[in-house]
This record gives C-alpha cells, structure tokens and sequence, in this order.
C-alpha cells in the first residue's frame, strides 16, 4: 500500500541528486513511491537513478524528452498511487522523519492538505521562513479565504509545491495540473489552485525540508531572464477563473498590486546589486525601462502602492525613489545596502 507518492523532477543534477535520494530512502515513513521523473538529462543525472533504481523498489523511473519542470511534475501526476502527493526538487534534501511527520498530521487531523516552514541554505548559511498563520491546528475554508488565499496572491512565500503534502484525491478530482509554458512562478499558480480546492489546510511550523540555493544559478538566470516580464505575466492572471476564491476584483487587484510592487522593488535591488555579471550601463538601462514602464504609472495611482505604512525606513526611501524615477539615489541606495549587509556578515 503506498501512502505517499513523492515526485522529484530531474534536469542536470548529477552534483546533487545522490544526497536528494539518500534523504528519501531514509525516510521513516516506509510506504512511499519515488516518483523521479528525468527531463532529458545531458549530465550523469541518468546513471545516477538508473543505479539507484536497482537497489529500491520503491523508486519509479520515468525518462522523457526536456519539457521543463512542469511537465516533468504532470507525468509524476498521472502515474502516483498514493493517497498523498508531495514534491522535493532534486538539488534539495529533507529530514528523515519530514513525510512521517506531515502524514501523521494529515491523518490525524483529516486535513487535505498540510504544509511547513521552509529552510533555506545559502552559501552556508541557513535561514527559516515561517508564515503569519496560525499553527498545529485545521484551517477551514473561511479561514483560507479570508487570510491564506490573499496572502499567496500578494506574496510569494508560500509558493513553494514542496512544503506540502496533498491529499491526491484534490489533485484528482479537479484535474489540477502545473501550467505549461509559464516560465515563471509555476509552482504558485499550482499551490493557489490547490489550497483553493482543500476544504481546510493545516500549517506545521516544522522544518523538515532544506532548500538549497545553489551558488550562480542567480546569476545565469539574471542574464538570460526578463524576470519583470515574467511577474507581469503572474499579475494579469485572472484569479477569478483559476481559483475558487470569494474576493472582490477591488479586493483582488489591491493585493495583485501590493504584489507588484514588491517584485519591482526586489528587482531593483538584484540588478543594482554588486557582482551580478551585469555592466553598470545594462543594469541602468533594465531598472531605467521597468520603471518606467505603463504598468507602473498605473500601479502608482493605486492606493495599495501608495501605502508604505507596514514598510521599514529603508524600504519606505526607496519606494518614494523608485515612484519619482530616481535612478542614481536608488543605486546608491542598493550600493549602501550592499555594502551595510556585507559588513553585518
């Protein structure tokens, strides 16, 4: 009988993939399937599942031609036997009792679905990301739509498909499916639409699953990527149409907005930052034209964007700067911030 089916898409990960299996071979909670799905793999990522893959039989092996992680997760979807789905991405690890834990809640308490705090490891340093929810308890459907639902539209903290465990039968029975050709913020739009379908959710503060930010990826991304095109694209999607949700358009685009502007503001200080591959003039030019985007004008009329109450000093300076278009005290702002947190560190 298999009580959870973990789905772990695959692309390139040979540096990383063995300690990601390792962690789920250990689990103590010993009726799971591991789902691994290679999306056309040109590293050793391929042997590596391929060895591992004659030791336990609980690994499922699914090969296929790259068509990105979304799709890599879609075919982990359709073939999953368990009564609860979770996801672990293959450079991350989780602790050995991490799916006994969020299973025994789930059980427990007869929740569709249960999710965690979140680790983070960067460059040795490891930080927790809670949420403003309240803890170890069922959530039900009015308590999801008054502070979970809007809270994943306006922030981005909760996206993440792989501090869940999902009763299957929601994916199931909605035909939930992670978008194809969405370049950006996948993950959210599948967790919006699930925690829309649950009838009540619980939020564990436990820290059982270790995201790793590997070293450069940022980087590689910023250079090939229009991240501000993409969080454009998350900003017209009509939540209306995607979620069972009992906001109003007012309601909807007030947090859409606060969400933009966030994103904007994060954008700035990545691509003013130091060391990021960009030359002074490539960094000007792309905060130059984002600012000054038609989106933005609009934005700015809003009274969420016009509301820095629950912001911190430093945020507050720059906001006011990046509404008035004030490219030179913005990136000495983020010099100033770079330069602060390095000598915090």
């Amino acid at each position: 009988m298999v009580l959870i089916s973990v789905i772990i898409p695959v692309y390139n990960s040979e540096y990383y993939i063995s300690a990601c299996i390792e962690s789920l071979l250990a689990q103590s909670l010993s009726s799971c399937e591991f789902i691994f799905i290679n999306d056309g793999s040109t590293d050793g990522s391929e042997r590596i599942l391929e060895s591992y893959k004659k030791t336990d039989s609980r690994i499922v092996l699914i090969h296929q031609e790259n068509k990105g992680v979304s799709a890599a997760r879609n075919a982990g979807i359709k073939i999953a036997k368990g009564d609860y789905v979770g996801f672990v991405d293959a450079d991350d690890t989780i602790t050995l009792d991490y799916f006994e834990h969020l299973f025994h809640n789930a059980i427990t308490f007869k929740a569709d679905v249960v999710f965690t705090s979140l680790t983070q490891e960067q460059e040795g340093l490891w930080t927790t990301i809670n949420f403003p929810f309240l803890e170890n308890q069922i959530l039900d459907r009015e308590y999801i739509q008054k502070n979970i639902l809007p809270y994943m539209i306006s922030e981005d903290g909760l996206n993440s498909v792989c501090t869940k465990l999902i009763k299957r039968e929601i994916i199931s029975h909605n035909t939930l499916l992670f978008p194809l050709g969405m370049a950006l913020g996948e993950d959210g739009f599948f967790s919006r639409q699930v925690i829309s379908y649950a009838n009540n959710v619980m939020y564990v503060p436990f820290c059982g699953y270790r995201y790793r930010a590997v070293t450069g990826s940022a980087t590689r991304n910023l250079l090939q990527k229009d991240y501000f095109s993409k969080d454009l694209e998350i900003y017209h999607l009509d939540y209306k149409s995607e979620l069972q949700i009992n906001l109003s358009d007012g309601e909807i685009n007030s947090l859409k907005n606060i969400r933009l502007l966030d994103k904007v503001y994060s954008n700035v200080m990545i691509y003013f930052s130091n060391n990021n591959g960009l030359t002074f003039l490539k960094k000007y030019q792309y905060v130059r034209k984002m600012l000054y985007h038609k989106e933005l004008e609009v934005l700015w009329k809003s009274s969420s964007a016009k509301d820095f109450s629950n912001r911190g000093v430093f945020q507050k300076i720059m906001l006011i700067c990046m509404q008035y278009k004030l490219l030179i005290p913005i990136f000495i702002l983020v010099k100033y911030s770079n330069f602060r947190n390095r000598y915090i560190l």
